[in-house]
């Protein structure tokens, strides 16, 4: 598909913009704070459905994060770093997606 490479962009704005959504909502029910230990309770304590999409997301994010890596140094990618660290710092559903727009890109 010629023009695959924007579906990845299109993901990477939706999983950006949820996730920070999401962080905002969090951080006004905690009084303009972002209380780490809340969000770790809530992810691995709630429910054993809550306990399931936990470790779904993790195993899909330690893989994927070890897939751009791995993948961003075989294809010389620039700013390969930035990618890492939107990971950390805004998540994976937007990194991730984000990652495979330019690769996808670098690689036409």
């Amino acid at each position: 598909m010629k023009n695959a490479h924007y579906f990845y962009l299109i993901l990477s704005l939706v999983g950006g913009g949820i996730t920070v959504s999401y962080v905002f909502i969090g951080m006004q029910e905690n009084n303009g704070h972002f209380d780490v230990l809340n969000f770790i309770q809530s992810t691995w304590t709630s429910n054993p459905y809550a306990k399931s999409l936990t470790f779904d997301f993790w195993t899909g994010a330690i893989a994927g994060t070890f897939f751009m890596l791995v993948e961003g140094i075989r294809i010389k990618m620039k700013y390969l770093y930035l990618y890492l660290l939107a990971t950390v710092l805004i998540g994976f559903a937007f990194a991730f997606p984000l990652f495979l727009f330019v690769r996808h890109r670098q690689l036409a």
